[in-house]
């Protein structure tokens, strides 16, 4: 049998309740296990404790007076637990002596003391400078010495006597002078010759031409280079409400999305308010409604967008108008 099931089997076994089999297999592992006899002699001792138990002779008086003795054992119990602890920290209670004489003389020589060992410690480095570096004086006042004069030339070579010597003649180079094409000149001539006038223009100008025109003239004209002929100061742009319609869009440039807003998975609309020129360019944009992480890419795509000039009277005028730009991952 197992010792587990040996051990359940051991009151019984006290008790006389085993059959002989059962009784016998409990002698044989009694006498091999030395765990289970400690077991049996403690039941051994529990079976008698009982009998040992002295005889109550008045039971209602010893239980009247059971809580007064409870309560007295437990105040002597307490009395001694503190007597202990008087007599265990006694020793660690010392009173110093008071020995003041000696400290109002101890105290100024302890300070007269300091005074000096801090007065030595400033002073005796002043006292040992050791050796200091030589400073050379006379070097700061006198001017560095000249520097050497250059080396002569070398002597010029000597040339040969030839028997033949040939006579060259000048010759006197001409520049052809083109008409209507400026040549820079060699060398000064000594008579200016008239330039020759090609057919560039008409004098007194050309008819039906404009002031500051070109060669072939421009539909509507260009006066001062500006469009439709208006001189002075361009006129503040007009906003695009009612019956003034926001300007055809000739050029669209997409918006680059974002890598940020890309990874981040953002979409959305961004509004923004343009402003054209007379041109039709975009040279003001302000965001009226906002998307995190998208509002500079769309800034960036409206300003290189190009609209239909708008001509307002026969004057060309800047607008005002809103464009939404929309970003989509799809």
């Amino acid at each position: 049998m197992r010792h587990e099931t040996i051990k359940k089997l051991l009151g019984a076994y006290l008790d006389g309740e085993l059959d002989q089999e059962q009784q016998k297999k409990v002698e044989n592992h009694l006498q091999a296990c030395e765990r289970c006899r400690q077991e049996l002699s403690f039941l051994l001792k529990l079976d008698e404790l009982p009998r040992e138990t002295p005889f109550i002779p008045q039971e209602e008086i010893y239980w009247a007076s059971f809580p007064s003795r409870i309560k007295a054992r437990i105040n002597q119990i307490a009395y001694e637990g503190q007597h202990k602890e008087a007599k265990m920290f006694q020793d660690s209670f010392i009173k110093g002596e008071k020995n003041i004489g000696v400290k109002a003389m101890v105290f100024p020589l302890s300070v007269t003391a300091h005074l000096i060992l801090a007065l030595l410690l400033v002073i005796f480095p002043l006292m040992n400078p050791g050796n200091l570096p030589q400073v050379e004086i006379y070097s700061a006042f006198l001017a560095p010495p000249p520097p050497p004069p250059p080396p002569p030339p070398p002597p010029a070579k000597k040339r040969a006597s030839s028997t033949r010597r040939t006579r060259i003649s000048p010759v006197q180079s001409r520049t052809a002078i083109e008409p209507g094409k400026l040549v820079a000149p060699v060398e000064i001539p000594e008579e200016i010759s008239e330039e020759e006038l090609s057919d560039i223009g008409i004098e007194g100008g050309v008819e039906g031409g404009v002031e500051g025109g070109v060669v072939g003239g421009v539909l509507g004209g260009v006066v001062g280079g500006v469009l439709g002929g208006v001189v002075g100061e361009v006129e503040a742009p007009i906003r695009a409400v009612g019956e003034i319609r926001p300007p055809k869009l000739i050029r669209e440039v997409p918006p680059i999305y974002p890598e940020i807003a890309r990874q981040a998975r953002v979409e959305g609309v961004v509004i923004v308010e343009a402003t054209t020129d007379i041109y039709g360019r975009v040279n003001d944009v302000r965001i009226i409604k906002s998307t995190p992480l998208l509002d500079q890419a769309a800034v960036d795509a409206v300003r290189q967008w190009l609209y239909e000039p708008m001509v307002i009277n026969g004057r060309p005028r800047g607008v005002i108008f809103v464009v939404r730009v929309i970003f989509s991952l799809k």
